[in-house]
């Protein structure tokens, strides 16, 4: 089994035979033998993560955890892997975890794979309230253990390409929208879609979001099916925010607008397309501006993301999207959902003062 050894400042894992190696990984150093892993959740993403672990070789899937005994069964059957019903048995059999579960459950798992010493990748949100994020990556940080958040879209190619292509963004406009599936409904569409664009603007701009204008409703869920909000960065800049997951059609799109250039990043398709003013427009007319148009790569950006976590575990290195990086996503989330609220409050008050002011009408009239 692996040894984990705590030192001021510092975690280092211990493989069993010191000194095996399986080769270089993608930044071009040796690794010791393959990491012992488990997945906490056998749901559709906790499969995803089975898969991509049982295909990377600096990975060893140990278990595949969930409280349906059957269904942990067939993900663990696929993947080779032992089925296990309480996660809480993983502790000092593996030294990292995915945590795919349901969003109100995040914490609590997470909490206690961290506490046993336990490194976690954990899926978006990183909880369900910004006070629990906290303290997760306040604990993460005390125990000297990764925990990085599955914020798949900064791991994709798309997003490096656009984040090397802005400078200085004045607006900011993005469009996420799908057709309805019948998962994650326990979280409206603010912490189930929207969240993605609200963390790759942050990445965009870099500037802490100061306020927030948003609205939304439900359709289909208990929950908010789509939403929309107006997102100030000071005076820097200002962004425009959809989501929905109950549209015809599936769309991943951001276009930013930035002194002399218009760059649109277009996530579904693996497009990156800008124009940019080199000339004068009133002189040399549409000449003056510049298309272009590059196509990316297109990369598997769950497998980046695993990739990244099982080096950091063996690095020690902070992930690109930490604890605290998720913590700040969720708190603008949390923005988005208070103003829907406060909004939505707002309407229905106005359309009851409404109804009154027109029955009263029709009574004065009647009397009269």
């Amino acid at each position: 089994m692996w040894w984990i050894a705590d030192f001021p400042g510092k975690t280092v894992l211990v493989p069993p035979r010191y000194g095996v190696k399986i080769g270089p990984t993608q930044y071009g150093r040796e690794m010791a033998e393959p990491i012992p892993v488990a997945v906490v959740g056998a749901g559709y993403f906790g499969r995803l993560h089975a898969g991509q672990y049982a295909a990377n070789p600096a990975a060893r899937l140990v278990a595949i955890v969930d409280i349906d005994e059957a269904r942990a069964r067939a993900v663990a059957h696929e993947f080779g892997a032992e089925p296990v019903g309480d996660y809480r048995s993983v502790i000092g059999r593996v030294a990292a975890a995915s945590v795919a579960v349901p969003t109100p459950q995040h914490f609590e798992v997470a909490h206690d794979l961290i506490n046993g010493g336990i490194h976690v990748l954990v899926e978006k949100p990183i909880t369900d309230s910004v006070k629990s994020a906290k303290i997760l990556a306040a604990l993460a940080e005390r125990r000297g253990r990764v925990l990085q958040v599955g914020h798949i879209e900064r791991f994709s190619g798309t997003y490096r390409m656009l984040a090397k292509e802005v400078a200085s963004p004045l607006y900011i406009e993005s469009y996420r929208v799908s057709p309805w599936k019948p998962r994650a409904s326990e979280v409206d569409v603010v912490l189930d879609l929207m969240i993605h664009d609200l963390d790759i603007i942050q990445g965009l701009v870099g500037l802490p979001v100061t306020s927030v204008h948003a609205v939304g409703t439900h359709v289909i869920n208990p929950t908010a099916d789509l939403a929309n909000a107006r997102m100030l960065f000071g005076s820097a800049c200002v962004a425009s925010v959809t989501a929905s997951r109950i549209s015809y059609k599936s769309e991943r799109r951001i276009r930013v607008f930035q002194p002399n250039r218009y760059i649109i990043g277009d996530f579904a398709n693996h497009r990156v397309d800008s124009y940019t003013v080199r000339g004068d427009p009133k002189t040399d007319g549409i000449a003056a501006i510049r298309f272009e148009s590059l196509e990316v790569p297109k990369e598997d950006s769950l497998a980046n993301e695993i990739t990244e976590f099982l080096d950091c575990v063996v690095s020690g290195r902070k992930p690109r999207v930490g604890g605290w990086e998720a913590c700040e996503a969720l708190r603008v989330a949390k923005m988005v959902t208070d103003s829907m609220d406060e909004n939505r409050l707002s309407a229905e008050g106005a359309r009851a003062a409404q109804m009154i002011g027109e029955g009263g009408g029709r009574i004065c009239s009647h009397v009269a």
